[in-house]
Parts: C-alpha cells; sequence; structure tokens
C-alpha cells in the first residue's frame, strides 16, 4: 500500500490531496520504469554501458519506492507480477 492511502486512511489533515496524489502518481511511475527495465536487462545484446543505465534506474527508482511505501516486499511482488503480465502479451 503507497504511502498516500496510507495517510488517506490514517486521518493526516496535514498533507494536502494534492501532495497525496503526487506521491501516488510518483509511484505508479516508478513501478512502470522500473517494470520497463528490468524486461530491457533480458537483452543479451545490451553493452555494458547500457546494462548499467538500466540498473542505476531500476536501484534509483526500487529506493524511491521503499521511501514511499509501506510495505516494500509486497511492492517489489506487484512488479514482478507486471513483469509476468508484460512478457505473456
Amino acid at each position: 500500500m503507497a504511502l498516500s492511502n496510507q495517510m488517506r486512511h490514517a486521518g493526516d489533515q496535514r498533507v494536502p490531496n494534492g501532495t497525496v496524489e503526487f506521491i501516488h502518481a510518483r509511484t505508479q511511475l516508478w513501478r512502470r520504469e522500473i517494470v520497463q527495465a528490468r524486461i530491457r536487462l533480458a537483452d543479451e545484446g545490451l553493452t555494458y554501458n547500457q546494462r548499467a543505465e538500466l540498473w542505476r534506474i531500476v536501484d534509483y527508482r526500487e529506493w524511491c519506492l521503499q521511501m514511499l511505501v509501506r510495505d516494500f516486499p509486497a511492492e517489489l511482488e506487484r512488479i514482478d507480477r507486471e513483469i509476468e503480465r508484460e512478457l505473456r502479451r
């Protein structure tokens, strides 16, 4: 559950709705970027620099998510399911 949902359920009136929506949108964007980068990492034709850049994206986005979500392991599981769904297409 993203922190934005946690804040809503906790009734934290100090956090403006715009901020909550921004955080929610960011978590979705970061999750999508992780999925795309990890799928691209499966390409054996990538150069060392391309692979390093993709891993930087994954590492940075996961770090950001870890700071904003309550249940990080569940978020990683959601990312894995999204990757599986993309690969089945």
